[in-house]
């Protein structure tokens, strides 16, 4: 569903903190003469002003090598267009990096300060244009270096598993960064960290990302972990393995299927102990939600945590990953001992610089115990919670909480249809709409990390109702909430009202009708599903397929909130009259949209004779109600 943004004017003064921290990812393939290859990839952690100014940051560079011989890399950092070393990572023959034979990865962090105007010109000039810098490694032998290629932005997906076998429980989570378009990605790398629960210690075989389940899965993605790795003593811990490079055809299709349908694919992590009992589960998709931190006090740097996190049919988190992207700002030599939230999410060790200045840049998940306790609070009452910072210079932890004290109740100002028509007044029951208004929600989230099947009626402690009915939830944020009208709310003039954990809204009153159609604003040829538009214009006799919400009840009934079915039996609506270019058209159908939630609908039509050709008004009404115009392109 498309949203759109909220004017800036409409934000309040008061939300912008001091400080904000932002992480932007760059990648790109590294080759050299002597046959050597790798990628890439920068990391720029930046801290910057209320006006948006940077301030300070940290720069993470991380190579991934294929060497044919053993190396000493004698320099190694950022390079400007003209080949000038302008972040330098200390690494100098005095201080050399040894890399053996075959594959490897290097990181280092850069640190740029406050006040540091040569560094901050080049984050705000590889912010302006990363095609003029670059990363090199130089050795004795090659001078030129193992050298970078053209830099592009780097993106990120972040897909979990809950894991169980006969004897054991835990939850992975893949990260993808790649560099391209998700259908046709060039360079990427695969990260799989998996939390485990075994009642003692093992010694782990394999990590690997299958396609399919069970016997018949066929491997599709290593992780780099060596056999005989073992787990904590405890048989409770983290594990993590270097992540994979997508280097080969192969692997290209097989992230690119795994973008595509997750669900697709599974986690697999065997064990010496018992070889035929893995802990196994499918890999889905997470939501994701970003706590800005202004500062820890006495630590100086804005941070951030971001949690993705899986949910159930009611919108309860069943699982979770925290992202903790932590700008700290300690004195020389302070080391960070500990990071968690709430003292029971921990963070697995992170390295401090030696300046007491850098990034802590860390991942873990959970999936029980205190630990999903919190997550679930911490989406409905962000204010209640904290994250800690714990470090050798002070005996206590350094704290910081989520977010502001918020006790605002909703205020709610309009309700329009989901297809974004604001002259459409009417509503039906079933109906998809979205509702505006201020303090809607404490942290915004979709249904990404949801499972399918029935939507839930609360999502981060935000509900909806009308006439007394519970509606159900799609999308949460401060400023609008995407929901579904239940299909029994009472025709007439009906009272809504959005809770936000705080309480509920005065309520706005609605119209609703049996029914009330809303077109979104595109037609797909039903040939073969492509969009109607002036490269592909309708012609006389083309059978289109319509959406729309606002057609009410089925035959047979749908229950609210329920998906699709796939038909047979399809579930029918009242039969429209559409209108093309003026010209009745004739409707061969009007369904609930299998597989989509209940609310919204799909209609054929066949496109009249004798429409002038350019663009045509279509126009639907249903029970003494007429829908938005669209228009299509008719040759």
């Amino acid at each position: 569903m498309k949203r759109f943004a909220i004017a800036a004017a409409l934000w309040p003064a008061w939300w912008l903190p001091a400080q904000t921290a932002q992480t932007v990812m760059f990648r790109a393939p590294m080759f050299n003469t002597a046959g050597d290859s790798g990628a890439a990839d920068l990391l720029l952690h930046l801290v910057k002003d209320s006006a948006g100014t940077l301030v300070s940051g940290s720069v993470d560079i991380y190579v991934t090598y294929q060497f044919a011989n053993d190396s000493t890399i004698t320099a190694m950092g950022v390079t400007d267009a003209t080949g000038t070393l302008t972040l330098a990572t200390g690494v100098s023959a005095a201080s050399p990096i040894l890399a053996t034979a075959g594959s490897g990865r290097i990181w280092r962090q850069v640190q740029v300060p406050p006040g540091d105007q040569a560094g901050l010109a080049v984050l705000n000039g590889m912010l302006a244009d990363i095609s003029q810098y670059g990363v090199r490694l130089v050795t004795p032998d090659q001078m030129t270096g193992l050298l970078s290629q053209t830099f592009v932005a780097a993106q990120t997906a972040t897909f979990m598993a809950p894991l169980t076998s006969g004897a054991a429980s835990g939850v992975a989570t893949v990260s993808i960064t790649y560099a391209g378009a998700p259908w046709n990605i060039y360079s990427a790398e695969v990260a799989t960290q998996a939390v485990y629960q075994f009642p003692s210690q093992v010694t782990f075989s394999s990590m690997r990302i299958f396609a399919g389940q069970g016997v018949d899965a066929q491997l599709e993605v290593p992780a780099l972990l060596l056999p005989g790795t073992p787990s904590a003593a405890s048989g409770t811990g983290v594990l993590t393995a270097p992540p994979t490079q997508i280097d080969n055809p192969q692997l290209v299709q097989a992230v690119q299927n795994l973008l595509r349908n997750p669900g697709s694919f599974s986690v697999n992590i065997t064990t010496a102990d018992n070889p035929t009992d893995p802990l196994v589960g499918t890999l889905r998709g997470t939501d994701t939600m970003t706590f800005p931190i202004a500062a820890f006090a006495g630590s100086g740097g804005a941070s951030a945590v971001t949690l993705h996190t899986l949910r159930d049919n009611s919108g309860n988190v069943t699982a979770g990953a925290a992202t903790f992207d932590v700008n700290y700002r300690l004195a020389a030599g302070a080391q960070i001992s500990g990071l968690d939230i709430d003292g029971t999410l921990a963070a697995p060790a992170v390295t401090t610089d030696a300046s007491g200045s850098g990034n802590a840049y860390a991942l873990t998940g959970v999936y029980n115990g205190a630990g999903l306790a919190s997550l679930n609070d911490i989406v409905r009452h962000p204010e209640a919670h904290h994250i800690d910072l714990q470090t050798t210079a002070s005996g206590s932890p350094i704290t910081a909480s989520l977010a502001a004290a918020n006790t605002a109740v909703p205020s709610v100002a309009a309700v329009i249809p989901i297809v974004e028509v604001k002259d459409l007044s009417t509503f039906a029951p079933g109906e998809l709409v979205e509702i505006y208004g201020t303090n809607l929600a404490k942290v915004t989230t979709d249904l990404s990390g949801w499972p399918g099947g029935s939507l839930p009626s609360t999502l981060n402690g935000v509900s909806a109702s009308i006439a007394g009915q519970t509606a159900r939830i799609l999308y949460v944020s401060p400023y609008q909430v995407d929901a579904l009208l239940p299909f029994e709310t009472p025709t007439g003039s009906q009272p809504l009202s959005v809770d936000n954990g705080n309480g509920p809204s005065a309520p706005i009153s609605l119209d609703v009708a049996g029914v009330a159609p809303a077109l979104y604003g595109f037609a797909f040829k039903n040939a073969d599903f492509t969009i109607v538009g002036p490269s592909n214009p309708a012609q006389a006799g083309d059978v289109l397929v319509l959406y729309a919400t606002g057609l009410g009840q089925t035959t047979p009934a749908l229950a609210t909130g329920q998906t699709v079915p796939l038909g047979p039996p399809f579930y029918d609506t009242v039969l429209p009259t559409v209108t093309i270019g003026g010209v009745n058209a004739t409707v061969d159908y009007s369904i609930g949209a299998p597989p989509y939630v209940a609310g919204l609908y799909q209609m054929a039509v066949t496109v009249p004779a004798g429409l002038p050709t350019g663009s045509v008004p279509v126009v639907a009404t249903a029970g003494g109600q007429t829908s938005n115009t669209i228009t299509i392109t008719v040759f």
